[in-house]
């Protein structure tokens, strides 16, 4: 169990199956965007033990994709402005936090520094961590799995701004799939998309059900306003919402909304810009 901008996600193994709906933009943006929706750590999706298990045969996996996606450019920045000299080490001694220099160097050592840096200096726009670090060997690659949705549902399925809103959603993998996300994203009627993705080293085969609680409370990241939101499952091969690298794909995806309903209007946190705005005078009023 775990948060993120409002959601509190379970998923957990069921008995039975039946049907699947697409709506891909939303997923794009959200993860793409820099927030929640593009951190592995924040959604601690899985409670069945087979899904458990694999994770510990790839213990690297996580650690390497969070390193990629936080990393990368810095790495790739002391190349070009240092160049090469040396080894490993000498590489990724230059980044400045001592956790991300020694998580580099136990990657780097795994390819050698030739084939390391040669990857980051490929892929140097932009790289998906889950494929930087397959080419590494320490996540794994299965090309074969099959998934399907068998359907997604909100409780209520409409209320009044503020409503706790109970999203699930089933689905079934018929084969085992390789590294990967499981992906969910609400596009507001006004606003930017939100939503979070869950780091996976392959789902077993079996039925899963998810389960999510959103709480519409207004925050000063989103209003929760009147209307339809939307609401976005996707299950992918690499990282959702980017396609463009070998073992990368969508494999599943369903769709359901919810309603918020009535006139509610935007808070405008206006006790902290006072409190703010006081602090200011004080400021000026000293000099």
């Amino acid at each position: 169990l775990a948060t993120s901008r409002g959601f509190h996600v379970l998923l957990s193994k069921v008995p039975d199956p039946c049907a699947e709906m697409k709506f891909a933009a939303i997923l794009v943006v959200v993860l793409l965007a820099g927030n929640a929706a593009a951190s592995h750590a924040n959604m601690q999706l899985w409670t069945d033990a087979r899904n458990v298990e694999a994770e510990k045969k790839h213990p690297l996996c996580s650690v390497c994709v969070q390193f990629a996606a936080q990393g990368i450019n810095q790495l790739l920045n002391i190349i070009l402005n240092a160049g090469v000299v040396g080894g490993c080490g000498a590489v990724c001694s230059k980044l400045p936090q001592k956790t991300e220099a020694t998580i580099c160097n136990l990657l780097c050592d795994i390819v050698g520094i030739d084939a390391f840096v040669h990857l980051i200096q490929k892929f140097s726009g932009y790289i998906d961590p889950i494929f930087f670090c397959e080419e590494l060997h320490t996540c794994p690659i299965n090309d074969n799995g099959v998934v399907k949705f068998n359907g997604a549902t909100v409780n209520p399925p409409k209320g009044p701004q503020g409503t706790t809103f109970v999203i699930e959603a089933s689905f079934t993998v018929v084969n085992a799939t390789g590294t990967g996300e499981i992906a969910v994203g609400v596009k507001p009627p006004q606003g930017m998309p939100f939503g979070n993705a869950q780091l996976t080293t392959g789902i077993a085969p079996g039925t899963y059900q998810m389960r999510l609680q959103l709480q519409t409370q207004p925050t000063e990241d989103e209003s929760f306003g009147p209307g339809a939101y939307p609401v976005e499952f996707e299950i992918c091969d690499g990282q959702c919402g980017n396609t463009k690298y070998p073992h990368t794909k969508t494999l599943a995806s369903t769709a359901t909304e919810f309603t918020i309903t009535g006139n509610s209007k935007p808070v405008a946190f206006e006790a902290e810009e006072d409190f703010q705005a006081e602090e200011d005078s004080e400021v000026v009023d000293f000099e």
